[in-house]
């Protein structure tokens, strides 16, 4: 037998180098899943539903109308005028109380 064909067994044997860290696939792999991630997030939160036709009479705003001559000519006598004009302002995303000549407001119906 030749010594260059006969192992010591028992030799230690050279040990493999270890990797720490990522690779570039999975670095590749968590971009790729990150993304769709997000993507998907925000379709979700952003989606919307479809629009409501807002019930009622479509108004266009006189000079010298406010929101409580409004109220009062569009609401029924047994409905408070306080309670329809809070109506009015979330039927048209009002956050004040002032009109302008020409600004169209939806009159909702009440129940």
């Amino acid at each position: 037998m030749n010594s260059s064909t006969v192992r010591n067994r028992f030799e230690k044997k050279e040990e493999r180098r270890v990797r720490f860290g990522i690779t570039r696939g999975q670095a590749l792999l968590f971009l790729i899943t990150f993304t769709l991630f997000f993507y998907l997030l925000t379709e979700l939160v952003f989606a919307s539903s479809p629009m409501e036709e807002p019930q009622g009479v479509e108004v266009t705003v006189q000079s010298g109308d406010s929101l409580w001559s409004l109220a009062v000519r569009y609401s029924d006598q047994h409905t408070d005028v306080r309670d329809y004009i809070i109506e009015i302002k979330e039927a048209n995303s009002l956050d004040s109380n002032r009109l302008y000549p020409g600004q169209t407001l939806i009159m909702p119906d009440m129940p």
